[in-house]
Order: structure tokens, then C-alpha cells, then sequence
């Protein structure tokens, strides 16, 4: 019962810290990364449009990609929609400066294209420095046996 209160305070918790999240140009790789998951919540095409790169890669559940502008214009037309997400476990390794990874555990409920998916996924989520401004390059998402 603990263990159920505890998840329920650090999701509370978790909502409010990407609610008072704001994009800045200057915003390190991990809170790109949360933006990225927050957008996605929100359905917000246009964060999404200032945080990921013109050349993004996303790979997605079934080993298929979506660039840049078909991602985007997926959220923007509700093919792509994210009723419920928590992302946990997650760990930003920032290399030279310019590169980092996150990587963590995505439990999200929603749908794809009108067929409803309620998963448990490992993701990685690659930024990279782009005229001084992080944006996400690829993102990955990994089905978890559960």
C-alpha cells in the first residue's frame, strides 16, 4: 500500500514540475527530453515544433519511422494521442557538451491512427546542439514484456 501512495505522490509531483516548465532556448537535455513527453500529453504540435530537429527520426512501438514533419503532423491531426504517460527510470548521459541520451521507462496509454495501445515501453530520447539550442534528433520507443 506504500509502495501505491509513494507512485501516486511522485506522479502528482512529476505533473507539476512539466506544468511549470518553460521553453527556453538555453534548457539543458533532460528538460527537452521531459518537454518532449509533456507535448506529447498535451498534444502540443507547436512545443513539438521548437524542441525537435528538422531532421528527427522517431522510431516507433512496431520498429517503424516517422520523421520530423509526419510526427508532427500526427499529434497536430489526433492519429497520434496520449490519454495517460508517466515516464520513470529515466537517466540523461550528456556527452561533450553537444550530445546526450536519455534513456528511461514510458508507461502511456493513447492511440495510434484510431487503434488503442495501453503500453509499457523503454525509450531513448537523443539531443543534440544545434546552433547552441538543444533539440531531439531520435527517439526511440521499445516495447517492455510485462
Amino acid at each position: 500500500m506504500k509502495n501505491v501512495v509513494l507512485f501516486l505522490i511522485f506522479s502528482l509531483l512529476a505533473t507539476i514540475t512539466f506544468g511549470q516548465q518553460k521553453m527556453t532556448p538555453t534548457q539543458d537535455p533532460t528538460a527537452i527530453g521531459n518537454a518532449f513527453f509533456k507535448a506529447l500529453l498535451d498534444e502540443d504540435d507547436k512545443v513539438l515544433g521548437t524542441i525537435i530537429s528538422d531532421d528527427l527520426d522517431v522510431i516507433g512501438f512496431d520498429g517503424q519511422s516517422t520523421d520530423a514533419s509526419l510526427f508532427i503532423q500526427n499529434v497536430a491531426g489526433g492519429i497520434f494521442t496520449v490519454e495517460t504517460g508517466v515516464v520513470t527510470d529515466a537517466v540523461t548521459r550528456q556527452y561533450n557538451n553537444d550530445a546526450a541520451v536519455m534513456t528511461g521507462i514510458w508507461q502511456a496509454k493513447g492511440s495510434i491512427d484510431g487503434q488503442g495501445f495501453d503500453s509499457t515501453v523503454a525509450f531513448s530520447v537523443v539531443s543534440a546542439k544545434q546552433a547552441g539550442v538543444w533539440k531531439i534528433v531520435n527517439v526511440q520507443f521499445t516495447p517492455v514484456s510485462q
